[in-house]
C-alpha cells in the first residue's frame, strides 16, 4: 500500500510514557545496519569513517535505555495499520492532528517511530551544524537504531508478535535467535546502494515504515509453514526452513535500512552547511 501524505508539521518533544516492551533487530542486526551504511556513504562524508567504531558499537544502545527512560519505548514502533487511514491509503502525520483524532493514549500505546526518527535526525543536524563530535556521535547512532527498527516488518503492525495470530514468540525467533545464526551470511549479501538526499524526511520515513508493513505477513507465513514443517517444534529445522523462507525479503530489508541510514546522515549533514570536519 502507498500511502498520500498529509502536511507535517513535526513535534519536536517527545516525552512520552512508554506501553510497549518492544524487542530490537537484536544488538548484531542493529550493528550490521549501521556497519552497513558506512559503506555506501557519499565521498563528502568519508571523515566520518573515524566516528565507526563507536557509532556502530552503541547502534543498540536505544534499546538497554528503556529500562532508565520511561520515554523510550514507544520510540521503536509504529503500528501503522492500526490507523483507519492506513487502511484508506492515506495517513495522518501531523502528530497533533492524529492526538486530537485518537486521543494522547491511543497514539502513545500505537508508537512513535516515525517522530522520534525525524526527532533524531534534527539533533544530527544540529550536531553537525556545530561540529559537536560527542553529540554527532550520540545522535548517528541512535539514527542507527530507529532506521533500522523503521524496515523490521514486525515494529510496524498491530499484529506485533504474532499476538493476533496464536504466533507468539516470533518476533524474537525471526529477528535474534533466526538472524543471528545467518549473521555471516547476511554481511555477504548486503550491499547497499549509495547514498543520496532525501528532501522530504518525513515522507521517506512513512514510506519505508509503510512498505516494512507489507511484509509482516511474509514472516507470520514462514513461521507458519516452518513450524508445521518441522513437526511443530522450533527445532534447527525451523530455523533453515524459516531462513529459506525470509532470506530474501530479510537481507532486502537490512539492505535498504542501511542505504537509508547513509542517506539520512548525508541529508543531515548536507542541512547543516556541509560543514567542514575537525581532526578529532
Amino acid at each position: 500500500m502507498k500511502l498520500k501524505y498529509a502536511t507535517v508539521l513535526l513535534i519536536s518533544a517527545l516525552n512520552f510514557i512508554p506501553t510497549s516492551n518492544v524487542l530490537p533487530w537484536g544488538d548484531k542486526g542493529h550493528k550490521l545496519t549501521a556497519s552497513k551504511a558506512f559503506e555506501c556513504l557519499p565521498s563528502e562524508l568519508s571523515f566520518m569513517l573515524r566516528w565507526k567504531k563507536d557509532i556502530v558499537e552503541h547502534a543498540p544502545d536505544p534499546d538497554h535505555r528503556k529500562k532508565g527512560d520511561k520515554t523510550e519505548a514507544p520510540k521503536h514502533f509504529i503500528d501503522i495499520d492500526y490507523y483507519q487511514e492506513f487502511q484508506k491509503g492515506t495517513l495522518i502525520l501531523n502528530q497533533d492532528s492524529l492526538k486530537s483524532k485518537y486521543g494522547e493514549k491511543v497514539f502513545l500505546e500505537q508508537g512513535i517511530l516515525p517522530w522520534a526518527t525525524e526527532a533524531t535526525l534534527e539533533n544530527l543536524t544540529k550536531a553537525f551544524r556545530q561540529m559537536d563530535t560527542s553529540a554527532i556521535k550520540l545522535y548517528a547512532s541512535d539514527l542507527a537504531h530507529y532506521v533500522a527498527d523503521g524496515f523490521q516488518p514486525q515494529h510496524a503492525t498491530v499484529n506485533y508478535d504474532g499476538k493476533l495470530t496464536g504466533q507468539k514468540g516470533i518476533h524474537f525467533r525471526y529477528e535474534i535467535t533466526m538472524l543471528d545464526s545467518n549473521l555471516t551470511e547476511l554481511e555477504k549479501e548486503v550491499r547497499p546502494e549509495d547514498a543520496y538526499f532525501v528532501s522530504e524526511p518525513e515522507k521517506y520515513i512513512f514510506s519505508y515504515i509503510d512498505g516494512a508493513d507489507m511484509y509482516a505477513e511474509t514472516i507470520l507465513s514462514a513461521d507458519r509453514f516452518a513450524f508445521k514443517a518441522s513437526g511443530e517444534k522450533y527445532d534447527g529445522n525451523y530455523y533453515k526452513l524459516m531462513w529459506f523462507r525470509t532470506k530474501h525479503m530479510t537481507v532486502q530489508q537490512i539492505d535498504s535500512a542501511a542505504r537509508a541510514l547513509a542517506s539520512l546522515y548525508y541529508t543531515a549533514w548536507v542541512n547543516a552547511g556541509k560543514p567542514v570536519a575537525h581532526n578529532n
